[in-house]
């Protein structure tokens, strides 16, 4: 009979003790838990090109853990869809994609420590093509 409690009280405890090990956050930086989070938000726009200063907006992509949507990446104006970028660290790509009629965007940004994101982009703008580089301020 002893020895059928001891067996028993023994599985309770692994099955604690996993149960548990599933539940531990391992964040040793006190980075936030997703890595998109200090992108997301309204930013400042000023770039070299000639699409001038305006206003971006970045979420995130409810049906990932990487993805983001960008509101008026460089400026389309209304009626065009969101860019689509993809997070890792300190780094959004925007890959190569079609916002709308007669324009294609693509580039690359890196977040600054202390707020801010430095972007190298390419639009094609009814076949014109222009590569250019902006600050995104919050």
């Amino acid at each position: 009979m002893m020895k059928k409690s001891w067996t028993g009280l023994f599985v309770l405890m692994i099955l604690a003790l996993t149960a548990f090990q599933g539940c531990v956050i391992d964040d040793p930086d006190g980075d936030p838990t997703d890595a998109r989070e200090k992108f997301l938000g309204q930013w400042k726009v000023t770039e070299s090109c000639s699409r001038g200063n305006y206003i971006a907006t970045i979420r995130a992509d409810a049906g990932s853990d990487s993805q983001v949507l960008i509101e008026n990446f460089g400026n389309p104006g209304p009626g065009y869809d969101d860019a689509v970028g993809t997070v890792a660290g300190n780094s959004i790509t925007v890959g190569v994609q079609n916002i709308g009629e007669g324009w294609t965007v693509s580039g690359y940004g890196i977040y600054i420590t202390g707020g801010g994101i430095s972007w190298t982009y390419t639009l094609v703008i009814n076949g014109y093509s222009e590569t250019c580089s902006a600050s995104f301020i919050p």
